[in-house]
Parts: structure tokens; sequence; C-alpha cells
């Protein structure tokens, strides 16, 4: 009975050790934003790193100060601009990609990145798919301004860093 005793109390703390994960809530009042490949394919992964640095490259021309609000009706009112404004980047860049985009509500399953847990559910998102969108993909948060944060490599730092951008946009 003793050794059970043991070999429980020894489960739990070693559950409780492996399962201890950071689980910051990115407030609802949140944008993301996501781009996934047609495939796995290294040409195909290549191409999503393109529309990638082009979607970076238009979201960094714009005033991400702005409020969740004013944001949100911008990429709703301004969508398919935003997608011609890809589009001229990619093509400037001698590539011929052809993408579909949604601005709404997509899903977003549960993602670990740098020991933080960002649980699975429905965002406000801005989402490239390439072709049929089979391959892995990449993602951040917009707003608030997550995705400039992402060449932190402390842990540490990185989580606290995350922490403090959130209580500023909340």
């Amino acid at each position: 009975m003793k050794n059970l005793i043991i070999i429980i109390l020894g489960a739990v703390f070693i559950s409780i050790c492996v399962n201890n994960k950071d689980y910051v809530e990115i407030p609802s009042t949140s944008i993301r934003m996501r781009v996934i490949a047609a495939s796995n394919r290294d040409e195909d992964q290549r191409d999503k790193l393109i529309v990638k640095s082009a979607l970076e490259e238009v979201v960094k021309g714009l005033d991400i100060s702005k409020n969740y609000n004013a944001l949100d009706h911008y990429f709703e009112d301004n969508k398919s601009s935003i997608d011609d404004e890809i589009k001229e980047i990619i093509t400037s860049k001698q590539k011929n990609i052809s993408f579909t985009s949604n601005y709404g509500y997509n899903y977003f399953p549960e993602k670990e990145w740098k020991g933080v847990v960002y649980p699975s559910g429905n965002y406000k998102s801005y989402v490239i798919t390439i072709g049929e969108g089979l391959g892995e993909n990449w993602w951040c948060v917009m707003y608030p301004p997550l995705c400039l944060i992402d060449n932190k490599s402390d842990e540490y730092t990185y989580r606290s860093l995350i922490k403090d951008v959130l209580a500023q946009y909340n």
C-alpha cells in the first residue's frame, strides 16, 4: 500500500512538471493572420514564406496602434485592396502565386510557441490560403502586435513581453 501511494504521488508530481506550460489568453479583441501553404512540398513552403513576407510588408504599413474596432473595420472595408497589395508585392518578386483570402472568424487549432500555449477556437483573422491549403501554415497575432516580438530568444523575457503587450491593448 505504501509503494502504491509513493507511485501515485510520483505520477502526480511528474504530471505537474511535464504540463507546466504558460497559458496566455489573447484578448477577444485580437486579430490574427495566417498563411496556409498549398502542401508541404519544399516549393509550396517557399511560396508560403513569400506570401507571408508580402503580408507582413502590408501589415507593417498599417497603423497598428489603431484600436481593435478601427483595424477590424479597415480589414472589412479594404480586403480586396489588401489582397491586391499582396499580389503586387509577390509579382514584384517575379512569382505568380495564386491564393484566396478570408477575413472574419476562422478556426485555429491549439498552438504552442516558445513555451506559451494559445488555445484553439474561432478567432477574428485574415487568412490566406494558397492552392488547396493542405500544407503547414504560419500564423501570428497582428493586433495586439505580438508579431513584432518574434525575435526574442530568452523565454522569460519573451513571456513577460507578451504579457506587457497584452496589458497595453486591454
